[in-house]
C-alpha cells in the first residue's frame, strides 16, 4: 500500500483526551500593552490553561505589577520567568515551550489579542475525534492597525484576513511567511516533534517552525476571525514598534538568508539537484514569458477594437450632424411655403 496519503501525523501518535493549554507569552518594556494581551488570556472562554510570561530582559517590577491586577483570575495558572538580559524572541519563547506538558500550545505576544472563544474553539476541533489527522488549527485573523502615543491606543483601520478553504495549502505558507501566530493553536507533540523556534533566527522563526511542522501534520482552517493581529504603523513607535514594520529591512535580508539556507540544504545532499531546479526556473520564466506575450496581445486587441470604435462612432456622428442638417433644412422650407 502507498504511504504518500494520507501521511498527516503518520509520524506521530496522539490518543490523548487533555484539553489543557500552555500559553507561551514573551515581553520586554511593553506594559502599556501587556495589560491587554493578559486580559486576553484570563478572558478566555476555555479556563483549562497555564500562561508561561517570559520578560525577556525588560524591567521586572512593571510586569510584576501587571500580574498582581490580574492576582485573582491568574492563580495557579502562571509561571513568571524574568530574564535578566535579552535572549531573543525565539530562545525567550522556547523557555516556556519546553516547560509545559499540557496537550496543546499557542504564542500569544504580548502586543496581540484573542477573541473569547479561540481556545474553547480550537481545542473542541482538534479533539473531535474526526480531526485527528489535523496537527494544529489556523483561525482568521483581524488586522488590526493601531497608533500609540505612549500612553493610549488608538485602533485606525481593521481588516479581516486569512485563507480561504478548509486546509492550509503547503505551497502558500512556503511562498510567503503571512501566518501571524496569535492565530495557530498547535498539539504538543507535534510543536515538540519539530523543534519549537530556532533561536538562530532573529525574525521569521515563526515561518520556519510553521514549515517544520508542516512536514509533519496538516493545519485546518477555522472561518471565524477569532485573533487579533495588532500593528502600529507609526515609525516612532519606539520599545512598542512591530518587527515586521519597524524591522522591515531586516525582514527582507532574512527572508533571503533564510530561502538560501533551505536551497543549500536540499542540494547538499545530492548537488546534481540543482540540474533540477534549474530546469523548474527555466519552465517558470518560459511561463511567465507566455504569460506576459498573451497580455501583450490582448492589450493590442483591446488597443485596436478601441480604435475601431473610435472610427465608427467618428463617423455616426457625421451621419448625424448630416441628417440634422437636412432636417433642417425640410424644415426651413416648410415655414416658407406655409
Amino acid at each position: 500500500m502507498s504511504t504518500i496519503f494520507p501521511n498527516s501525523m503518520a509520524k506521530l501518535r496522539d490518543d490523548g483526551t487533555g484539553d489543557g493549554v500552555d500559553v507561551v507569552m514573551r515581553t520586554k518594556d511593553r506594559p502599556a500593552l501587556l495589560g491587554r494581551a493578559l486580559a486576553s488570556v484570563v478572558n478566555q472562554w476555555h479556563a483549562n490553561w497555564h500562561l508561561y510570561l517570559i520578560n525577556d530582559g525588560g524591567e521586572a517590577a512593571p510586569v510584576d505589577a501587571l500580574v498582581q491586577v490580574f492576582a485573582e483570575p491568574l492563580a495557579g495558572r502562571i509561571t513568571v520567568i524574568h530574564n535578566p538580559a535579552s535572549l531573543g524572541m525565539s530562545a525567550a519563547a522556547n523557555l516556556g515551550l519546553s516547560r509545559g506538558t499540557s496537550a496543546f500550545v499557542a504564542t500569544h505576544d504580548d502586543d496581540d489579542s484573542w477573541d473569547p472563544a479561540f481556545l474553547a474553539t480550537g481545542t473542541a476541533f482538534l479533539l473531535a475525534p474526526e480531526q485527528r489527522r489535523f496537527g494544529a488549527v489556523l483561525t482568521r485573523w483581524n488586522r488590526v492597525e493601531e497608533r500609540f502615543d505612549g500612553t493610549t491606543v488608538e485602533i485606525t483601520a481593521a481588516a479581516v484576513q486569512g485563507y480561504d478553504g478548509a486546509v492550509v495549502d503547503f505551497l502558500d505558507v512556503l511562498r510567503t511567511p503571512q501566518v501571524p501566530p496569535i492565530a495557530l493553536l498547535w498539539r504538543r507533540n507535534v510543536a515538540a516533534r519539530a523543534g519549537f523556534l530556532n533561536s538562530h533566527l532573529p525574525v521569521l522563526d515563526d515561518w520556519d517552525f510553521n514549515l517544520r511542522a508542516l512536514q509533519l501534520a496538516d493545519i485546518a482552517l477555522l472561518p471565524e476571525p477569532l485573533a487579533n493581529y495588532h500593528v502600529r504603523v507609526s515609525a516612532d513607535a519606539g520599545d512598542y514598534a512591530n518587527t515586521i514594520t519597524d524591522g522591515l529591512p531586516t525582514h527582507l535580508r532574512y527572508n533571503t538568508l533564510y530561502r538560501n539556507s533551505l536551497l543549500r540544504a536540499y542540494l547538499d545532499k545530492d548537488p546534481a539537484r540543482i540540474g533540477l531546479v534549474a530546469a523548474l526556473l527555466k519552465n517558470g520564466e518560459l511561463a511567465r514569458q507566455q504569460i506576459e506575450a498573451v497580455q501583450i496581445a490582448s492589450h493590442r486587441e483591446l488597443s485596436g477594437n478601441q480604435h475601431h470604435l473610435n472610427t465608427r462612432l467618428d463617423g455616426i456622428e457625421a451621419e448625424v450632424r448630416e441628417t440634422r442638417a437636412l432636417l433642417e433644412k425640410i424644415w426651413g422650407a416648410i415655414t416658407q411655403t406655409a
